[in-house]
């Protein structure tokens, strides 16, 4: 996309999100840049009017009148000007807050690896949310301002032309520095802001794990047994100490070169004055209030000929935060919208899948085939990195494989993904009542408040709901007014029971599902797992062998392979790498 054309994305952005009021204020604009002009000229009037007076005992109506003007004008200005600064923020906000539902958006449409940093995708969601909006906002406020400042321009030039061609030459030709300069700082600035991302980011990082803010309270405990504060403080101050030091470095360059071009300006405003001065000294009947017009025009000429450079300087420089933010709407590839289907069986089948993660080029999954009949119970073991979680990523439509194909009830994981029901292994906690939390994986569903406790109690999850004061409408959760916040095996629990929740769901995946429970609940929850998984077709994926009493069937990966595939007597007969692990964890079911 070339500048013209974001240009013309941004402005058409601009025009949906203004309001009606914003739009006329706009409009307005350009009546108010003649405002400077009326001003001076009223000025002009006002101090010859005066200068003929002096001495006199002449008729001061007319020099009042011309102060009335004037006073409405300043009022008028003062008035406008703050109602475009309020109107500019408030369209800031509105695309600032496009851009992030722009940014939820994305998140929630791409394909799973930019979730996973392809093609740095993190980093621009990151930049197009601190920068993004602002940077569009500021562009289109200057875009509509730069054609009220052409119109001020061109009329303040027009007036100073007619007094002296010299006085309106100085000021363009000294105002140019000032613009190459804000150029050039703008120019350093988004390279800057890129290039240093990462560390910024990264000293934001090691703060909030330190200090558990953001709401980010897992470290805080290890921290402080291990005595790790003076370790993590100066490893904030390393990465902060740099970082700041390169802004400050870029930030006393942008400064000294700003100082300069500010004393060229001053120096020949006074020049210009002086001249003024000695033009009137020269030819007193051009009268006093040619000095007041200079006066005033030539610091407003210096001002919108400054602004009108620095800010169609600035204008092109935030094309390219623009170009960053558009490339979320084109140059990333979205999931694609495969139509639902009504899954009747929960058949599975992989044929000859190798998948690798993005920017990596090694297999994690190598040369799957596997076929899982419909209602089938099988367990999906082996040690980390062996390839169980991403194998349950590719079954659940996160991934698309690398070559080969995945069958999931006769059509794609994605087409079939409502006849799936997932227990993560990172589950979700959701900011909002446990109803909500449970009832969330199928919003299509209208469940009582018996039906959602029998299918808790039928898991062993009601107790989560039985110690809470208001039951299912209890709020849970870190922003909770109580700070209700539920164990790591509480939420587990939930995660469960909103797996169960799914109604129409065929096949039920459950990615280390005891993971954060004690062993009197993982065991009461085995105990109830045909009531948990009923006919579904299920995939327990799961480090402790102990599950494998309850399935049909055990999957065994080592390196991205399935290695083993039988039930835990046929494996136990082979001896081999299950039997293995079987025979190692065996004291732990004694």
């Amino acid at each position: 996309m070339n500048k013209m054309q974001t240009l013309l994305k941004a402005l058409k952005i601009s025009i949906k999100i203004k309001g009606a009021t914003s739009f006329l204020i706009s409009l307005l604009g350009f009546a108010a840049a003649l405002l400077p002009v009326l001003l001076a000229n009223n000025l002009r009037a006002l101090t010859d009017e005066l200068q003929s007076l002096m001495g006199t005992q002449g008729d001061v109506a007319p020099a009042l009148g011309i102060f009335a003007v004037i006073v409405v004008l300043f009022i008028a200005q003062a008035v406008f000007s703050w109602i475009k600064r309020y109107y500019n923020r408030l369209d800031e906000l509105k695309i600032q807050k496009y851009i992030r539902r722009k940014i939820l958006k994305h998140k929630c449409e791409v394909q799973y690896k930019y979730i996973e940093n392809h093609d740095g995708f993190q980093d621009k969601i990151y930049f197009a949310g601190l920068h993004g909006g602002s940077r569009m906002a500021e562009s289109i406020a200057s875009l509509i301002s730069l054609l009220q400042i052409l119109v001020t321009f061109v009329t303040v030039v027009i007036v100073l032309w007619d007094v002296n061609p010299l006085i309106v030459v100085l000021i363009i030709i000294t105002s140019i520095p000032a613009a190459v300069f804000a150029y050039k700082q703008q120019d350093d600035n988004f390279r800057n802001r890129t290039r240093l991302i990462e560390e910024g980011r990264m000293a934001i990082s090691i703060f909030y794990t330190t200090s558990g803010g953001s709401y980010r309270y897992d470290c805080l405990q290890e921290i402080r047994h291990y005595g790790l504060f003076d370790y993590m403080k100066a490893r904030w101050r390393s990465v902060a100490d740099e970082y700041v030091g390169k802004q400050n470095k870029i930030l006393r360059k942008h400064v000294k070169y700003n100082t300069a071009a500010d004393f060229l300006r001053s120096a020949v405003y006074i020049g210009i004055l002086l001249l003024t001065a000695w033009e009137i000294y020269q030819n007193p009947a051009i009268g006093l209030g040619v000095f007041t017009l200079v006066f005033a025009l030539s610091g407003q000429l210096q001002s919108i000929t400054g602004e009108f450079f620095v800010s169609t300087m600035v204008l092109a420089q935030n094309i390219p935060y623009m170009q960053e933010f558009f490339y979320l709407d084109e140059g990333i590839e979205r999931e694609i919208k495969e139509k639902n289907t009504s899954a009747h069986s929960g058949d599975i089948s992989f044929e000859n899948v190798n998948f690798s993660y993005p920017n990596t080029d090694v297999d994690v999954l190598k040369n799957i085939s596997i076929h899982i009949k419909d209602g089938e119970k099988v367990a999906v073991v082996g040690e980390n990195g062996s390839g169980k979680s991403t194998f349950i990523s590719l079954l659940s439509g996160m991934f698309e494989p690398k070559s080969g194909a995945i069958n999931v009830a006769g059509t794609t994981p994605a087409a079939a993904r409502e006849a799936i029901s997932v227990v993560f292994q990172d589950f979700a906690r959701y900011e909002t009542s446990l109803r909500e939390n449970i009832t969330v994986s199928d919003k299509s569903r209208n469940a009582s408040n018996d039906e959602i406790m029998e299918i808790l109690r039928k898991i062993n999850v009601n107790d989560v709901v039985d110690e809470q004061q208001s039951g299912l409408d209890e709020l849970i959760g870190s922003f909770s007014e109580k700070a209700n916040n539920l164990s790591g095996g509480q939420w587990q629990k939930i995660s469960i029971a909103r797996a169960a929740y799914r109604q129409n769901a065929k096949i039920m995946i459950l990615d280390e599902p005891t993971s954060a429970l004690d062993p009197v609940a993982e065991a009461q929850l085995y105990r109830n797992f045909t009531d948990l998984t009923g006919d579904k077709t299920t995939i327990l994926i799961s480090h402790r062998l102990g599950i494998t009493a309850i399935v049909d069937r055990i999957l065994v990966f080592k390196d991205g392979r399935i290695i083993e595939d039988g039930s835990h007597k046929q494996l136990m007969a082979q001896d081999g790498h299950y039997a293995e692990m079987y025979k190692a964890q065996a004291g732990w079911y004694a």
